[in-house]
């Protein structure tokens, strides 16, 4: 008797949990091999990003806030020294940009301002970053949806106005 009680009332909480979790917003999307995500601090919201992760083990993440595009990367074998800049050349299609990446410990960033090497980005196959000692290859399948979900993203949580001061907003990418 007792466990067919025990097993009524699981049934019973489970029946009842299972649409409150159905209901639980995802951390992230994933568009082909990118991993779209809005970041909050706290309750307040800061960025969306997407990332992935090279062959050569290459952290690759574009971020988009307030300031606008970004792009970052980063390697646990990379020894860079921290608030140097070190110039690049990225391609992206026919697309070219010289610029200087600031460095922190084992990664790099720089913003991305230039709207012509923005939509190379959303059309090419690749992204070549050439450093002084190596070029770094990210494959860019998948990155016009992905780019355009990081502007929806950011759309989306950037101008959100919370209508229940007792109840945080959604975050979803």
């Amino acid at each position: 008797m007792r466990t067919a009680i025990a097993a009524i009332v699981l049934t019973t909480t489970t029946v009842l949990a299972a649409p409150a979790y159905a209901q639980t917003p995802d951390a992230s999307v994933a568009i082909g091999p990118w991993k779209i995500e809005a970041v909050s601090k706290g309750q307040r919201f800061e960025r969306c990003t997407m990332t992935r992760t090279t062959d050569d083990g290459v952290e690759i993440q574009f971020t988009r806030d307030a300031a606008g595009l970004d792009l970052s990367m980063s390697s646990s074998k990379w020894k860079l020294a921290r608030g140097k800049s070190y110039p690049v050349e990225l391609a992206a299609g026919s697309s070219t940009l010289q610029a200087d990446v600031a460095a922190s410990g084992n990664a790099v960033s720089l913003p991305i301002k230039d709207e012509r090497f923005l939509k190379s980005l959303r059309l090419a196959d690749g992204l070549d970053v050439k450093g002084e000692g190596a070029t770094v290859k990210v494959a860019l399948d998948g990155s016009a949806a992905g780019l355009d979900r990081l502007e929806q993203c950011y759309a989306k949580n950037g101008s959100a106005t919370e209508t229940n001061p007792f109840v945080a907003p959604s975050r979803k990418p």
